[in-house]
């Protein structure tokens, strides 16, 4: 009797666990599967509760996915019917500072570097979608020996290489463009993750109208650039508030030029670091020199956010510079130690005196006593010098 016990209840594991793995399974797949996109005709519309467009993307919307527009506006996904998202709106969001802090000198934020491994800048680029092509430029919307994509990232890594950074590059295509790419992409940034780069870059493109990612920036039509964050990592709040740095930076140097946030379901690869980000460079229906140009743009965004700007330069924004020469930035920190100083000192002595006059009283004592002291005697209260000891 105990073994048939044993034995039904060995076999009602079995099926459990069974059932377990095969969902477990199909919801990994499904995870993969919501990473398949970007295939010109397919495109979503997310939609505020009045109907106005928010965005619009080739990329999948799922309900609970988020996003933060131009204008910093946060909207979440409550439903979607076909291909068309409606999004509430959360709030105006105040985006996250760049991992380091910033300082605010004049008219510009003056952004400290974070800590590089080595004492070296090291940034990784790669193309999870390497057929990805721009049909003004290319011709055609995709490459398989490797797409204008290709040209966008290696322009991104001159830019920054220009800059001082070494920039890990990639040019595997990872074809064909399929649920796998991801996973044959992973390789690749696991790879690129060895030499400990601080940050990992995956540029692609959209597949929408070429006017979706069109706007004004520094007084010339641009291509804009558009930041995607998976949400289903372990790094979903790190590579978050990443993306909200360099938009915050951007913002600044170059507005309009980051067309917005798109927290996507999805992993992308991020869990691999916590500075992880996939950007959508235009649309296949953009000019590829105008996405070239983006970005080198966003390279100085990039370049800022992690590694702060250089004293006495002019910030890359128009028209806006610093106000700090060479040494300014240990200057203003000496400054900021006295002025603070010099706060708690009267803070102190108005607490312990009682009112503003005892303090003057003090102070005048104060400096009747040391400075004459300091110039070779001090008067006593007859008035007659007292010589040195």
């Amino acid at each position: 009797m105990k073994n048939n016990i044993f034995v039904k209840t060995a076999v009602f594991a079995l099926i459990v666990s069974f059932l377990f793995f095969t969902v477990s399974t199909a919801l990994e797949l499904d995870d993969v599967l919501d990473e398949f996109e970007h295939h010109s005709g397919q495109i979503y519309t997310m939609v505020d509760s009045e109907g106005q467009v928010i965005m619009r993307t080739a990329r999948r919307i799922s309900i609970d996915d988020e996003y933060i527009n131009r204008d910093n506006n946060h909207y979440r996904v409550i439903s979607i019917e076909e291909q068309k998202a409606v999004a509430e709106l959360l709030e105006k969001t105040t985006l996250a500072e760049p991992a380091a802090g910033k300082r605010w000198v004049s008219r510009v934020s003056i952004f400290l570097p974070v800590q590089q491994q080595n004492g070296q800048k090291r940034i990784a680029i790669y193309n999870s979608h390497g057929a990805e092509s721009y049909i003004p430029g290319d011709g055609t919307e995709s490459v398989d020996s490797g797409g204008g994509i290709l040209d966008v990232g290696d322009a991104l890594a001159g830019s920054l290489e220009s800059k001082g950074v070494n920039v890990i590059r990639s040019r595997e295509t990872h074809i064909p463009h399929d649920a796998g790419a991801y996973q044959r992409s992973r390789r690749t940034a696991e790879e690129a993750l060895k030499e400990q780069p601080d940050a990992l870059i995956d540029v692609h493109r959209d597949a929408v109208p070429e006017e979706e990612y069109l706007a004004e920036v520094a007084g010339e039509e641009r291509v804009q650039v558009q930041l995607v964050v998976g949400r289903q990592n372990q790094n979903a709040a790190n590579n978050r508030e990443f993306a909200e740095g360099l938009k915050s930076v951007a913002d600044e140097m170059y507005p309009g030029l980051v067309k917005g946030i798109f927290m996507a379901r999805g992993n992308y690869n991020q869990d691999l670091s916590p500075r992880s980000v996939l950007i959508e460079v235009g649309s296949h229906t953009n000019n590829k020199d105008q996405a070239e140009e983006s970005v080198q743009l966003f390279a100085d965004v990039v370049s800022v956010y992690l590694y702060g700007t250089e004293e006495g330069q002019e910030l890359a924004g128009p028209g806006i510079t610093t106000s700090e020469g060479p040494g300014g930035t240990a200057l203003r920190a000496m400054l900021w130690t006295i002025l603070a100083l010099i706060l708690g000192v009267a803070g102190y002595l108005l607490v312990s005196t009682g009112g503003v006059d005892e303090i003057k009283q003090k102070l005048n004592e104060f400096r009747q006593r040391e400075f004459a002291d300091l110039f070779g005697g001090r008067k006593g209260d007859d008035g007659d010098d007292r010589g040195h000891n």
